[in-house]
C-alpha cells in the first residue's frame, strides 16, 4: 500500500514540477511589463482562495522566488 501511494505522490510531482517551472518563465517574462517587482494585492487575493495553511507556505515561497527571479533575471 505504501509503495501505491508514494507511486501516486510521483504521479503528482511529476504533473507539479513542470507547472512550478512554466509559472517562474512566467514570472521572468513578467518583469519585463512591470515596474515595481511586488505586487501584494495580487498575492493576497491567491492566498485568499487557499484554506491550508501548508499550501499557503508553499505559494509564499513561490512568490518569493518569483521576485528573486524577477530581480535577477536568473537563469530558471
Amino acid at each position: 500500500m505504501l509503495d501505491k501511494l508514494r507511486d501516486q505522490i510521483d504521479e503528482i510531482d511529476d504533473q507539479i514540477i513542470p507547472l512550478l517551472e512554466k509559472r517562474l518563465k512566467l514570472a521572468k517574462e513578467i518583469k519585463k511589463y512591470k515596474k515595481e517587482i511586488t505586487n501584494s494585492n495580487r498575492e493576497q487575493k491567491i492566498l485568499d482562495k487557499i484554506n491550508s495553511k501548508y499550501i499557503k507556505d508553499i505559494y509564499k515561497t513561490i512568490f518569493k522566488n518569483s521576485k528573486k527571479i524577477q530581480r535577477n533575471l536568473d537563469d530558471i
